[in-house]
């Protein structure tokens, strides 16, 4: 699967860490990995997303979703973007926002789906960890 950041200006070394690990969470989403995904994130993980009306606790809904999608190929993406992401930090906590562009093979021709996305990280014992999330279709 392919990804590109677009729109960003040049990126700290402390910046790039975290959209390489944010990238690295999405892959593990579209690839199946839940194993990634879960050490990538703190075990009391809480999000509001599109799937579901009201706030989400804890990375084993987020598996079981990861799990489900890896069995479905034409849930997966054939490829991802992150457009404008930004990085703020402050000292052990981090944000980072950006839209989501999603292409999809559908029969032969390519479709979109675009999501606006927060992730909220903490350093823990030097890693940074994601520990909430927002995402909104667009």
């Amino acid at each position: 699967m392919q990804t590109t950041n677009h729109g960003s200006t040049a990126a700290s070394p402390d910046d790039q860490e975290l959209l390489d690990i944010t990238t690295r969470i999405l892959a593990a989403i579209h690839n199946g990995d839940a194993d990634t995904y879960a050490s990538l994130c703190v075990d009391d993980l809480t999000c509001f997303e599109d799937v579901c009306p009201y706030r989400i606790d804890g990375v084993p809904f987020h598996v079981s979703l990861i799990k489900q999608m890896a069995e479905d190929p034409t849930q997966q993406p054939v490829r991802f973007d992150l457009l404008t992401p930004k990085v703020q930090r402050y000292g052990d906590s981090a944000v980072v926002t950006y839209t989501r562009l999603l292409t999809f093979n559908d029969a032969g021709s390519p479709s979109w789906r675009t999501f606006n996305e927060s992730r909220i990280y903490v350093r823990v014992n030097g890693s940074w960890l994601m520990v909430h999330f927002h995402r909104t279709s667009t």
